[in-house]
């Protein structure tokens, strides 16, 4: 006879058996559907990666500087030397070949190109020109402009520059065995000419690798100074010196130069000649080589002798000492 209690049992196995079914296939269909809504809920990163790719493009462009400066001689021209720069691996590095445009600016803004050179492998570009060429504002200031255009791989620039006209005159002076330089600092202008008072003045000779620095003043208020230039200098075969008298770096007239070659050094030739027996010459004195060769004679003669007795020692044989 079948009991109540048994009956609710098997329905109760029953019910627990298709709950675990329901389970089950409710986890089978929920794990083949996720793919579905992942694959339709995935977000569009297409458009990300561009424009990440864009700004790495953007990053790998090189910047670059430029700086004009300008070099005014007595015999109204001007050196224009461009200075183009790149920063690469956080500091900035001079570029060579690459083409360097200079222009002058009238009153109204307009560029008119002076000429374009490529620069060297210190990275400047050097124009000279005439100062007739060239337009001069109302306030007396010529304006002046270098361009670096770019490229795929290096950003342009530019550098612009304002340059009051002016000139370095330098009048050499001997007498008495005493070599003087008469230097005189002017600036042009609508008024006339004007002295440059106060300015620091460098005297400098030409070396092999650089110039040496050899006077130094300061003009007084007519704009003039005198430097003793000193003697004793070597010059080159017929003992000239090639002079350069120069104020350096003024915001309103850029470098001031003036250039000379005078024979006030010692003739120093430039032909190779056999030097004398020296210690510093490639051949030594005479007593040094007689000397060498006694001292090196005396220690092979001695390392002659020891080698001789070591073999008369081998061949008289062991010593026996005769027994009592």
């Amino acid at each position: 006879m079948i009991m109540k209690k048994d009956i609710a049992a098997r329905k109760g196995n029953q019910l627990t058996r298709w709950s675990c079914y329901m389970v089950l296939i409710m986890g089978m269909m929920w794990t083949a559907i996720t793919p579905v809504f992942a694959q339709e809920t995935q977000p569009d990163t297409t458009a990300q990666v561009e424009t990440e790719t864009e700004e790495v493009e953007e990053e790998e462009t090189i910047k670059s500087r430029m700086s004009l400066t300008a070099d005014q001689f007595p015999d109204s021209t001007i050196i224009l030397n461009g200075l183009l720069r790149a920063k690469i691996e956080a500091s900035y590095q001079k570029i060579p070949g690459r083409k360097v445009s200079f222009f002058s600016v009238n009153p109204e803004g307009e560029e008119t190109q002076l000429g374009d050179t490529i620069t060297g492998p210190n990275g400047i570009a050097t124009l000279r020109l005439n100062k007739t060429n060239l337009n001069m504002n109302e306030e007396g200031y010529y304006s002046l402009l270098a361009r670096y255009e770019g490229d795929d791989k290096m950003d342009g620039s530019e550098s612009d520059l304002l340059l009051r006209p002016a000139k370095l005159l330098m009048e050499p002076i001997e007498a008495d065995s005493t070599f003087m330089l008469s230097i005189q600092a002017i600036a042009e202008s609508t008024e006339g000419p004007l002295p440059i008072a106060a300015a620091p003045v460098s005297v400098y000779i030409k070396r092999m690798f650089s110039s040496l620095k050899v006077a130094e003043g300061e003009t007084d208020e007519a704009g003039m100074v005198e430097l003793e230039f000193p003697s004793g200098l070597a010059g080159d075969a017929d003992g000239n010196l090639e002079i350069t008298v120069k104020i350096e770096e003024t915001e309103e007239y850029g470098n001031l130069t003036a250039l000379s070659t005078q024979k006030w050094g010692y003739a120093v030739s430039t032909a190779p000649q056999e030097m004398k027996r020296a210690l510093w010459s490639p051949h030594p004195p005479t007593w040094m080589v007689i000397t060498f060769f006694i001292l090196m004679g005396a220690v092979w003669i001695h390392f002659a002798i020891i080698i001789i007795n070591l073999f008369r020692i081998k061949a008289q044989g062991p010593h026996t000492t005769p027994k009592a």
